[in-house]
């Protein structure tokens, strides 16, 4: 059997479309952060673990987040208005975990660089902070695409930035010149 029909076949046994998306992206680097808001109705802040974010423009200084619907925190982010993209780095890998594992819920917003502006929660130290408000949303799927204008950027300068690839937290490195 030649190379591109075993290929196939592999492709073939695989269950559906949305299983072997997933698989391949999977191993696409992504940026990943702790993004927050808060619920309007009781003060209370609301996070969550993500991978989809991405830059939308810098005219307007814009950035996207795509919300699952089902989420926890979709609601009261939605009704805020307004959310913060925290950028993570070695040292403050350890805030990911409460908000990427249910069981770990309870240590949520329990860390001391937790901070607070206006109402929304933010990581101090954390290499970038950026605040936004929401300008648009759009219904795709099961999520919602989150676009928010930039409000401020908090910002330490520090390259440790970390991103999320094979189902683990890493970082890029340049290829051997």
């Amino acid at each position: 059997m030649n190379d591109a029909k075993a290929a196939l076949n592999r492709t073939l046994e695989q269950p559906t479309l949305d299983a072997r998306l997933k698989h391949v992206l999977r191993h696409l680097p992504a940026p990943v952060g702790v993004v927050t808001s808060f619920d309007p109705e009781t003060g209370d802040p609301v996070g969550l673990a993500m991978s989809a974010i991405m830059p939308v423009s810098l005219e307007p200084c814009s950035m996207a987040i795509a919300v699952n619907r089902s989420g926890s925190s979709h609601d009261a982010l939605v009704r805020s208005g307004e959310f913060c993209i925290n950028l993570l780095d070695s040292a403050r890998q350890g805030h990911m975990e409460p908000f990427a594992r249910p069981e770990a819920r309870a240590l949520r917003f329990t860390q001391p660089e937790w901070q607070r502006r206006g109402r929304v929660w933010f990581i101090e130290g954390a290499p970038a902070n950026i605040f936004c408000h929401i300008r648009e949303r759009v219904a795709y799927g099961t999520h919602d695409l989150l676009i928010g204008d930039v409000d401020e950027l908090v910002s330490t300068g520090g390259e440790d930035i970390l991103g999320w690839a094979n189902g683990c937290l890493g970082r890029l490195s340049p290829l051997a010149a």
